[in-house]
């Protein structure tokens, strides 16, 4: 008989969870032994607990039960339109070659391709596309989300289905060389002909062991409210969703699994806002108790926020999304004005060895810093980034505690942290991202089972350990 072969009550009287032999970890990464009841949406008892006739038994055999994960930066919709998209980067496109290879695979209607870096194809452009692409529309987005490549018959189409648009957005749109920067949401509403498959995309996260997303995207507004509020209500969004964005979405009303969450400013180093717009944004939604997140990849993005901060002043919840470069000298300004840091350790396995490259080594100490941020007492969580990340909370949880890229090296030795500290980074909710959550009465109904022991599992981390996840006591995911 299975372990988790559920006992033979009528269905109608299954109102509860109750997982027995389960192990629990506190926030120093002690462990217990115990039964666990779910209902709901909340934990209801923990410890020697009897089943009762309302009770759904589920043997865990040892292993860690935890509350669920929470990615604290995704753009979910991305992620979707992923999975139906083709791989143009690495570690499956190298080369020229590799590329020409996977977007000659057969097939017709547009060609969407992602993850591209210059070091497959030094620039890239609409030229290079016609002369090695098939004959059909090609849009291929670069790893960082912000830049598209277009082959002339994807130029053509997109031209024709923009001669509506207004003037300054069709100019976004007209680029000799096909690269169009910073046209996310536009080409999302001239090319897509059907929904992304967001149901695979939760499916996914869910087998990761995850029960709520922040979605980061700035474009989010209230049309992407009512889609996401939609898909949870017809059961293809399994997560719970904040959804930062726009200061537009300030004052919709919240769901049980749908909130809205911080005002995301978006910076790019070439093109940064004037700072006194950049300052009125952010006293702006202050005023509205509404936090504001902001993305910085770069020094200069970083001293922008900061400079910004310092004259507009920052409340509970302000957030650096990223920073992917901290100098040393900048930890303490982030510390004495009590921002707090939502990072992605994921990039050190993945692109990694790229770093290496570009940055000398005294550089690279200060990527994607963890220990010495949280040393100095600045609050510290995880997202993914997803898809532009590894959409695997696991392996940015080892890459935080290795610090290893894909070919061996170490980077930013420094900066490891304990496996338990990694795990922190995914077990704060929504709405306190840096404050970790144990299982215990109360709790939120939310939690990832593993199918083994802590100490079995501190050592690899991996997705492939996940059992069970659980949403609001009802299970959304049960390895097979």
């Amino acid at each position: 008989m299975s372990a988790d072969r559920l006992k033979s009550h009528a269905p109608h009287q299954h109102t509860s969870l109750l997982l027995i032999n389960a192990e629990l970890i506190d926030a120093l990464g002690e462990t217990i032994n115990t039964n666990v009841r779910i209902c709901g949406s909340a934990i209801l008892a923990v410890g020697a607990l009897t089943a009762t006739a309302t009770d759904t038994v589920i043997d865990a055999e040892g292993g860690l039960l935890l509350p669920g994960l929470s990615d604290h930066h995704v753009h979910l919709v991305s992620y979707a339109a992923s999975l139906a998209s083709i791989d143009c980067g690495p570690p499956s496109v190298c080369s020229a070659k590799d590329l020409m290879q996977a977007i000659n695979a057969p097939g017709d209607g547009w060609l969407r391709g992602t993850n591209y870096f210059e070091g497959v194809v030094p620039d890239l452009d609409r030229n290079w596309l016609d002369q090695h692409g098939p004959d059909r529309p090609i849009r291929i987005q670069h790893r960082s989300g912000r830049l598209w490549i277009l082959n002339s018959l994807g130029l053509a189409e997109i031209e024709a289905a923009a001669k509506d648009m207004a003037d300054h957005e069709r100019q976004q749109l007209d680029q000799a060389d096909g690269r169009l920067f910073n046209v996310d949401a536009l080409l999302g509403q001239l090319t897509r002909s059907s929904e992304p498959p967001i149901a695979q995309a939760s499916r996914q996260l869910a087998a990761f062991g995850v029960t709520s997303i922040n979605d980061m995207t700035p474009s989010n507004d209230l049309d992407t409210w009512q889609w996401f509020n939609r898909l949870q209500d017809d059961g293809e969004l399994l997560q719970r969703v904040r959804l930062s964005g726009r200061p537009s979405l300030a004052g919709i009303a919240p769901t049980a699994n749908l909130a809205v969450g911080e005002t995301k400013v978006h910076l790019h180093e070439a093109s940064l806002p004037k700072i006194d717009a950049f300052i009125t944004l952010i006293t702006q939604s202050h005023r509205i108790n509404r936090p504001v997140a902001v993305h910085c990849v770069t020094e200069v993005e970083l001293v922008f926020t900061l400079s910004a901060f310092e004259t507009a002043g920052c409340i509970q919840g302000d957030r650096i999304e990223h920073a992917s470069v901290i100098p040393e000298a900048i930890i303490p300004i982030i510390k004495a004005l009590n921002l707090s840091v939502v990072t992605q350790p994921n990039f050190i396995e993945s692109r990694g060895d790229d770093y290496a490259e570009a940055f000398t080594k005294d550089e690279q100490a200060t990527l994607y810093r963890v220990n010495s941020i949280r040393q100095a007492g600045i609050s510290v969580a995880f997202g993914t980034d997803l898809p532009f990340g590894n959409p695997d909370p696991w392996k940015a949880m080892q890459a935080a505690v290795d610090r290893t890229t894909q070919s061996g090296l170490i980077m930013g030795v420094d900066e490891d942290i304990t496996p338990e500290q990694a795990l922190m980074g995914y077990l704060g909710t929504l709405d306190h991202p840096f404050t970790p959550q144990i299982i215990q009465p109360g709790g939120p109904g939310d939690a990832c089972l593993l199918s083994l022991p802590w100490q079995l599992v501190r050592n690899r981390l991996s997705a492939d350990l996940v059992r069970m996840t659980i949403r609001d006591g009802k299970i959304i995911y049960r390895k097979t």
